[in-house]
């Protein structure tokens, strides 16, 4: 089943649940790991930042951008497999979801050296996802950002001439990584495993909803969607 713009409706309510779910990850990172594991242009300013100052995040940036192109490399590899689109995004979003709930575990226990193995692992995961999201080819949802979200809602109104398509599908991505980083943030301060943990379960939920069958009741999606 498809929207008018030819967006499987699966995909969009998925990319927007994994949207939230890097919104939780980013916040978490930021917070408590000191960089961002999946939003590198972030990511690469801060390490310049850190240079400038004298401060000893450089590694932690060398790690984040490391493990996120090996992420990206795995990911790339799984998309290109011979499986349909929707099933090649749900296989990856299913094994990050794996990663990261092991990380929550990971964290939970406090191994030595706990801080750099989860940042490793948070941004190996999120390599993945972008090649995920990015494999889907929904229009301004191949990574969990909102400045080409907002730029798109600009761009296309009536205001600038266009006639506001996707505009409800930008607004929920925007509104789900804002509730994302909420909740990251508020979760963290109580326990960073929970957190973690949540994060987990919603990219899971994301790629499971991907390989279900289809049902009636999943048909009302295209309500959700827009063109």
């Amino acid at each position: 089943m498809s929207t008018r713009a030819g967006h499987d409706p699966r995909l969009v309510i998925s990319i927007i649940l994994v949207t939230m779910a890097m919104g939780m990850l980013d916040a978490i990172s930021l917070l408590h790991l000191k960089i961002f594991a999946g939003y590198m242009t972030a990511t690469v300013l801060l390490m310049a930042v850190h240079i400038a100052t004298s401060e000893s995040v450089v590694l932690s940036g060398f790690e984040a951008i490391g493990l996120y192109l090996l992420g990206a490399l795995t990911g790339g590899r799984l998309v290109r497999r011979d499986r349909t689109v929707r099933l090649a995004v749900g296989d990856v979003l299913l094994v990050m979801g794996t990663i990261v709930g092991l990380t929550a575990l990971e964290w939970a226990a406090q191994p030595p050296g706990c801080t750099y193995i989860t940042l490793g692992l948070l941004a190996f995961a999120m390599g993945l996802q972008t090649s995920a999201t990015r494999h889907a080819k929904v229009a301004d949802m191949s990574l969990p950002a909102a400045t080409m979200l907002l730029h798109g809602l600009a761009h296309n109104s009536t205001f600038a001439g266009g006639t506001n398509p996707g505009t409800w599908r930008r607004l929920a991505a925007i509104s789900s990584l804002f509730v994302g980083a909420v909740i990251g943030t508020l979760t963290s301060s109580h326990s960073i495993s929970l957190a973690i943990a949540i994060a987990a379960g919603t990219i899971l939920t994301a790629g499971a909803l991907l390989h279900v069958r289809e049902h009636k009741l999943l048909a009302h999606l295209d309500r959700i969607t827009v063109h």
